[in-house]
């Protein structure tokens, strides 16, 4: 694993973020983060507690506001204590998960 503290030059430019998230590994357990910085390539991630964080994951970043959220698949690169850096394995993200709104739905008559 790559250590955290060194500086070497960084391939995409990182963004400075507090974003909810969780990591799903396992199947389906799930564990609270807060997304603390994000580039195109990877992110850093803050954990509620320490514990060993598992070599790949499925990240969900979760949107309040608009009730989206993105999921991106991720292999851990390092970790020290309650935070840990991750990268991006899929090449894009993949396409949000939306809530439907009942409001914003109507009824249309099936085709003939």
């Amino acid at each position: 694993m790559t250590d955290p503290g060194s500086e070497a030059p960084r391939k995409y430019p990182r963004q400075r973020t507090l974003k909810g998230a969780r990591i799903q590994f396992d199947g389906l357990k799930t564990y609270d983060v807060t997304v603390r910085d994000m580039s195109e390539g990877g992110v850093k991630l803050k954990l509620g507690s320490p514990f060993a964080a598992p070599h790949t994951f499925l990240l969900i970043i979760l949107n309040p506001n608009t009730g989206i959220s993105q999921k991106r698949a991720c292999e851990l690169r390092w970790q020290r204590g309650d935070q840990i850096g991750a990268q991006f394995v899929d090449h894009e993200p993949a396409a949000p998960v939306t809530k439907l709104a009942a409001a914003g739905l109507r009824r249309t008559a099936a085709p003939d």
